[in-house]
């Protein structure tokens, strides 16, 4: 009798585990990946960001500068994906923080604002596009007689050429990792206490951004 009801025991928890499997679908997770992800990089879009760089200078009377500042500003544009390539073109402007004072204590110099219009060819990796861009560049330069109060400035405008790297963090949403190098042309001061000069310039500028495409 004992053996009777072991064997029918078994056999009730034999079947319940066999119906419990059935009732149990599998759960199947979907993980893509991020670099395969297309996205149509066709449209507007608008961009802010912040980072910092380097400004260097060189004058006719054979003094050179060297500045440090942050930046902040600015972009807008327009991207065109032919395929996995990507053209645009951008307009942006930034706010800096140069400044400087001569060897001598005489002369104040200093540099408030950058931009750019440039155009960049990228190239579609997924969620990822690097790219390389060029330009022209503008760039404001003043020097002061810290003792006078005389002081002259001019907006110097050269080319530019960067690179950096995109990212698609949603649909609209982007992230943005920029390098500009700015070669600016030379322009004439004149600034009591001194004969006319000439000033050029190069800056050096990397940026974090965050933008949303239209």
């Amino acid at each position: 009798m004992r053996t009777v009801l072991c064997s029918v025991a078994f056999s009730l928890a034999f079947l319940t585990a066999g119906q419990a499997a059935d009732l149990v679908e599998p759960v199947y997770v979907e993980t893509g990946d991020l670099r395969l992800n297309s996205f149509d990089r066709t449209g507007f879009n608008a961009v802010l960001f912040a980072g910092g760089g380097f400004l260097t200078g060189s004058d006719s009377l054979g003094s050179d500068a060297f500045f440090r500042s942050g930046q902040f500003g600015g972009s807008i544009g327009y991207d065109h994906q032919f395929n996995q390539f990507v053209l645009g073109a951008s307009v942006e402007g930034s706010l800096t923080n140069f400044r400087g004072i001569s060897s001598s204590g005489n002369y104040r110099q200093s540099s408030d604002w950058l931009s750019a219009a440039t155009v960049r060819v990228g190239y579609d990796v997924g969620r990822f596009m690097p790219y390389l861009s060029a330009g022209v560049g503008f760039g404001n330069y003043e020097i002061e007689n810290v003792s006078n109060g005389s002081s002259d400035e001019n907006t110097h405008v050269g080319y530019v050429l960067g690179a950096g790297i995109e990212a698609n963090v949603t649909d609209q949403i982007i992230a943005r990792v920029d390098y500009k190098h700015y070669e600016m042309g030379e322009e004439t001061y004149t600034v009591s206490g001194l004969s006319p000069f000439t000033v050029d310039g190069k800056a050096d500028m990397f940026n974090l951004g965050v933008g949303y495409r239209f």
